[in-house]
């Protein structure tokens, strides 16, 4: 009970935030939207940067561009404007952004990577709704050093999108002293409309990054990002072609050569081998991709993590032919149930690469209707059997902000036994069903049930739901989850099971007129999470994260000071990093305080002190990172993790956890670029390098050459691990 009454005590203090503070809400859609034109041309342009050719001065050009923050709907304080054009193949946009560049340190970009920050950067961009559909929109943005950055988004969630899906584009950037130009070539095979289409929903937006400026055309509230289409403008009056056959091939060679020590046990592998890729786009709305001996040595490594909590870690999807589309198959956004997710196709439970044969993936999108099929086939490796993914998707769609939707997922895993390894076959197969509902631009609704059928564990059952309000002061919202102890989506990701979630939160964007001129905004924030075990109702575990103090400087960067008191029970010995705590139950307070400078600048860091109790013994966290870019061809940035712990569990252990990871990122230019990726993990007593040489030697054709090394040396001999490899690869985009 002493649990219940400090909450309350929290959430009671929590009340008196005066409602005054609630001020300014965002605007709603306007009744009429900005029209805006592109001019037909009859030959293509060149593309070069430099927006001086007869047919750029035929196009109607716009600039009144607003701001979206800091002063939502004031004048731009930098004038960008924009010329549109199109032909039978591509719409061309040029983007003059104007600006004092006398000095060259007013250009913010962090480096040559593609898919860069979008916040930290200098950067143009623009979404396009080709389907006129309100949900899904697409973004091409660039920095002025030509990195090029795309996003899939569905309802308009920047934060959510699909931000690692490679579009085919084309463009060309210039640097003055007076303005950067950027002179785009979308192709309408990417774009992909309906036969008859006259018009598109676009919205265009830009980061001024040193005066921490976001303007947008049209004008967009500061609640939502440029990608809210209820908001976009129309490009009105279009002749386009009839659409046509689209199709893609990608084909890759690759070559390697690397030794594995397990143990005792040394191995060596080489080898060369093909395979790649086909995306046929069967009609406008229908997409059909193929896969073959599918390879993913070019993705990026898992980063390294000390996990000190009771749940699993989601570690991120990186593979390209999973992240394109991925959001049709999404269902919630919860990060603690998901009935599908890809990284359980083609990866063991280390994150280790397993082999695929291929697979294919069919989807379909309308104004009314999405589905999706997905089927994959992994192929038997050391204690992993043979397995076969399929995967059905079905949304339907009521208006362009209410769906409702269906999923199975089914795996089967064929029988094993090698001698080493005996399993029989087992079957999975989950049933989904969603809805999400937005009755006002400011209001989500989202709620998701779930079953599981294992021929292992039985059946079992989970749920989800999640109500929020977006306006300009903030964010205020509630989830709720139910798991049963037999839920089990072996082909998706689960926290953990057999728990009841509430969890309210908060986070505000207080902006008063007693703020310093160099402090922007106040956001104290508050979240909750409280675990009750579903099976008997027991109370598991409960968290509070609550920022008293939360300012953000006007440049970028900021300070904030956290509290963060925990209830836990354990049923069960709970053993992180390898020391064992008692059953019990048990509570403590947290304290977090954190400092972060401007990201932008050449030199920025961050520091983070975390102290206080953890479980029955002490934990004191520093976490520190700097970036050092002198240039945006060089950056280094290196961060540092401490968990000292002291008098903890059975044995009452100290204990000392060191995490280091580093990057050196070399660019020539945004197509040629070595990464090198270092990390230090002395609770796993594991070093990593991962190097890698990229060179798109034509837009998404890739020539790669990759390093790995992976060693993993515990005190116990047979758990020792050393893994090396040198990778070639070479991949080759020819669209038709």
């Amino acid at each position: 009970m002493r649990f219940f009454w400090q909450l309350l005590i929290y959430l009671s203090f929590l009340a008196l935030i005066p409602s005054a503070l609630f001020g300014q809400s965002a605007f709603p859609p306007p009744e009429a939207r900005e029209i805006v034109h592109a001019t037909k041309i009859g030959a293509p342009v060149v593309l070069d940067g430099i927006l001086d050719e007869a047919v750029w001065q035929q196009a109607v050009p716009f600039s009144n561009f607003t701001q979206r923050d800091p002063f939502q709907g004031e004048p731009a304080t930098e004038e960008t404007e924009i010329r549109m054009l199109y032909d039978e193949k591509y719409l061309y946009i040029g983007a003059i952004c104007r600006d004092d560049l006398s000095k060259k340190s007013n250009i913010r970009v962090l480096n040559m990577r593609r898919d860069f920050s979008s916040f930290q950067n200098d950067r143009f961009g623009v979404a396009i709704d080709a389907f006129l559909d309100g949900q899904n929109s697409v973004g091409f943005e660039v920095t002025p050093y030509g990195s090029q950055r795309e996003l899939q988004v569905i309802d308009g969630s920047e934060w959510d999108a699909n931000s690692d899906w490679d579009g085919l584009w084309y463009v060309k950037t210039q640097i003055s002293d007076t303005a950067w130009v950027a002179e785009m070539a979308i192709p309408w095979k990417t774009l992909r409309y309906r036969e008859g289409t006259t018009e598109l929903l676009v919205s265009f937006t830009r980061r001024i990054r040193r005066k921490n400026e976001t303007v947008t055309f049209p004008a967009y509230p500061r609640a939502f990002s440029h990608f809210r289409m209820a908001y976009a403008a129309r490009l009105t009056d279009l002749e386009l072609p009839p659409p046509s056959a689209n199709l893609q091939v990608n084909p890759y060679l690759l070559g390697n050569r690397g030794r594995t020590e397990q143990g005792n046990e040394e191995t060596a592998q080489q080898g060369l081998k093909a395979g790649g890729e086909v995306k046929w786009a069967i009609n406008p709305n229908t997409v059909l991709d193929a896969t073959f001996n599918t390879d993913f040595a070019q993705a990026d490594v898992d980063q390294q993590v000390q996990n000190l909590t009771r749940f699993s870690v989601l570690f991120p999807e990186r593979r390209q032919f999973f992240l394109e589309n991925a959001n049709i198959f999404k269902t919630s956004i919860s990060s603690f149930i998901q009935p599908f997710f890809s990284r359980r196709i083609g990866l063991d439970d280390e994150g280790m690469p397993l082999p695929l044969d291929g697979g294919l993936r069919l989807t379909s999108q309308t104004t009314k209707n999405t589905f999706g099929i997905l089927a994959m086939r992994q192929r038997e490796s050391g204690t992993n059997p043979g397995s076969h993914f399929l995967v059905g998707r079905y949304v339907r769609n009521f208006s362009d902000q209410n769906r409702v939707g269906l999923m199975v997922t089914h795996r089967e895993d064929a029988p094993l036994d090698n001698g080493v390894t005996s399993l029989k076959r087992r079957g999975n197969t989950t049933a989904t069903a969603n809805a999400f509902l937005r009755p006002t631009q400011t209001i989500n609704i989202e709620g998701m049930v779930s079953s599981s059928f294992d021929s292992f564990s039985g059946n079992g059952l989970a749920a989800h739901t999640w109500i929020s309000q977006e306006k300009n002061w903030g964010y205020l919202g509630l989830i709720t989850q139910y798991v049963s102890p037999e839920y089990n989506p072996r082909s998706g990701f689960l926290a953990f099971n057999d728990y009841v979630l509430v969890s309210p939160a908060f986070d505000l964007d207080l902006r008063p007129s007693w703020l310093p001129s160099y402090i922007r905004q106040y956001g104290p924030d508050f979240g909750a999470d409280i675990f009750w075990r579903a099976s008997d109702g027991q109370f598991q575990q409960a968290f509070i994260n609550f920022a008293p103090i939360d300012f953000e400087f006007d440049k970028g960067g900021d300070i904030e000071f956290r509290l963060k008191p925990e209830w836990q029970f354990l049923d069960n010995t709970f053993s992180p990093l390898g020391v064992a705590i008692a059953p019990g139950y048990y509570e403590f307070m947290r304290y977090d305080v954190g400092f972060t400078t401007d990201f932008s600048r050449k030199i920025a860091g961050q520091m983070r002190y975390e102290t206080g109790g953890y479980y029955d013994g002490l934990l004191n966290q520093i976490y520190a990172d700097v970036r050092v870019s002198p240039i945006p061809h060089v950056e280094l940035i290196s961060a540092y993790t401490l968990n000292w712990i002291r008098g903890l569990g059975k044995e009452s252990r100290d204990l000392d956890a060191h995490l280091w990871i580093s990057t050196l990122r070399l660019g020539l230019n945004p197509r040629l670029q070595l990464i090198t990726n270092y990390q230090w993990n002395s609770a796993a007593s594991r070093d990593i390098w991962n190097v890698r040489f990229s060179w798109e030697y034509r837009p998404l054709s890739y020539l790669f050459v990759v390093f790995n090394s992976n060693v993993a040396e515990p005190a116990l001999l047979e758990s020792r691990f050393r893994q090396q490899e040198l990778i070639g690869k070479l991949t080759f985009l020819k669209q038709f």
